[in-house]
């Protein structure tokens, strides 16, 4: 988590990348046209090397095996339709929160996602991996690991830092982490799989990105940047 709060932050990013991406570049200024995408791009690297790439390692000097650990398809193909199910009142409420001014503060995370297609498709596919990493770690590496001492209990230890994490957001997604957390927690260990988590959570930050897009009439028409 220190990796990716501190490693990922924007001026680790200026540090390591802010000349290399300065330079005439005409109609965008002395800034590389996908500066801001690369900024992502680098917390998302930081993402997975500190929830995924880390523990993965740590795995394999103790000599454990890493598709033990939920990342396998276990019982998430059976029960998909139950995932869906819970998604789909999630993104009423998200289209409802959506006016709020707060929410389109926020959203969409990548201020360019309107730019061009190009734009939105590239952010949402990093997002989509920072989400696979995020799930790896809280609902595979964290609840498999303590899964023999505490059994279901390990969700509980988990939800604390998972809670944290979204204390630079809202509070009411500080709140929510704490429901969806325990309801992912549940199915992870039940099914034996983090895939499900990965694609309710991919499923609704999109569309938090895009209702936040229509809102805000930045909806990209063309599919790359001119």
């Amino acid at each position: 988590m220190v990796i990716m709060q501190f490693g990922g932050a924007e001026q680790v990013f200026l540090d390591l990348w802010g000349e290399r991406l300065r330079g005439d570049y005409g109609r965008y200024g002395d800034l590389h046209p996908y500066f801001a995408l690369f900024g992502l791009a680098h917390w998302v690297g930081a993402c997975v090397v500190g929830y995924a790439l880390v523990p993965m390692l740590y795995l394999k000097l103790t000599g454990r095996r890493i598709r033990d650990f939920y990342v396998g398809a276990g019982g998430f193909v059976r029960h998909i339709w139950l995932y869906l199910a819970l998604v789909t009142p999630i993104l009423l409420v998200v289209w409802g929160v959506s006016y709020l001014p707060d929410f389109q503060r926020i959203y969409p995370f990548y201020v360019f996602a309107g730019r061009s297609f190009f734009d939105l498709i590239a952010w949402e596919l990093l997002y989509g991996l920072q989400f696979f990493a995020l799930e790896f770690f809280f609902r595979g590496f964290f609840l498999q690991g303590l899964r023999p001492v505490l059994g279901y209990g390990a969700i509980f230890v988990m939800l604390v830092p998972y809670c944290m994490i979204h204390f630079l957001k809202t509070a009411a997604e500080s709140v929510g982490s704490l429901i969806a957390g325990t309801v992912l927690g549940v199915l992870a260990m039940k099914y034996r799989s983090i895939w499900g988590g990965v694609m309710a959570h991919w499923i609704v930050a999109i569309a938090m990105d895009v209702a936040s897009m229509i809102q805000k009439d930045m909806w990209p028409h063309r599919f790359w940047m001119p």
